[in-house]
């Protein structure tokens, strides 16, 4: 019984239910799924029109030579916390890579934001917050989009009242060292999704969608 299972359930995963995967595959005639909600284009209607099902994404994995965008969804394991006063945040990729230092992520929000997202990198560390109320307001100050942080922040409450977008892995009372600076503007790849500087992402309750065009755009103009 173990083994006919094993082999029907391999059997279901690894058959090609479509030749290729196709943009706008929540819109098909035949799909048995309501369409995406073109209105509101947040990141489960946008995986829906671009990136479709789960074999559709395994479809898209294996067909490196397509020209369509590329298009990621994060992990949901470990999950992001929101803790920003905005939930729902999008914009162009600024990338930081760091280690229980926030240095580098306060040279960068310092700069005008132009409604750009800081993705860091803090390798997961639990040891320090890198993150708080001051660079909290510094972001707002200087009209950034959002904060999504691969490692954790503190000043909760503070945080929940400020009009910008944060996503982290959890909050920790003790701040960061001041040893490092970090590197800026590389390529990021964390939780399942390369992040690469002038990338866009797009954050919400659901999770986060990277790709590296305007997938909002791109729907507006089709």
């Amino acid at each position: 019984m173990y083994s006919l299972l094993r082999h029907t359930t391999r059997s279901a995963r690894y058959l090609p239910r479509h030749a290729a995967p196709a943009p706008w595959r929540g819109l098909a005639s035949d799909s048995p799924y309501p369409p995406p909600d073109l209105s509101r284009l947040g990141t489960a209607d946008l995986a829906d029109l671009f990136i479709g099902d789960l074999y559709d994404a395994n479809a898209r994995a294996m067909n490196s030579k397509s020209s369509e965008p590329r298009v990621e969804a994060l992990a949901p394991i470990p999950r992001l916390v929101d803790f920003g006063g905005r939930l729902q945040f999008s914009g162009v990729i600024e990338t930081v890579q760091c280690f229980e230092s926030n240095l580098s992520m306060r040279a960068a929000l310092s700069e005008p934001g132009h409604g750009r997202v800081l993705v860091v990198d803090a390798g997961a560390s639990a040891h320090a917050a890198l993150f708080g109320d001051n660079l909290g307001a510094l972001a707002v100050k200087n009209g950034w989009s959002g904060v999504l942080l691969h490692g954790y922040l503190r000043d909760v409450a503070e945080l929940g009242k400020m009009d910008i977008g944060v996503k982290a892995l959890g909050s920790f009372p003790i701040k960061s060292g001041k040893r490092d600076w970090g590197v800026r503007g590389v390529p990021l790849r964390f939780l399942g999704a390369m992040f690469q500087p002038g990338d866009h992402i797009f954050c919400d309750e659901d999770g986060v969608i990277v790709a590296d065009t305007d997938l909002r755009k791109l729907a507006a103009a089709r």
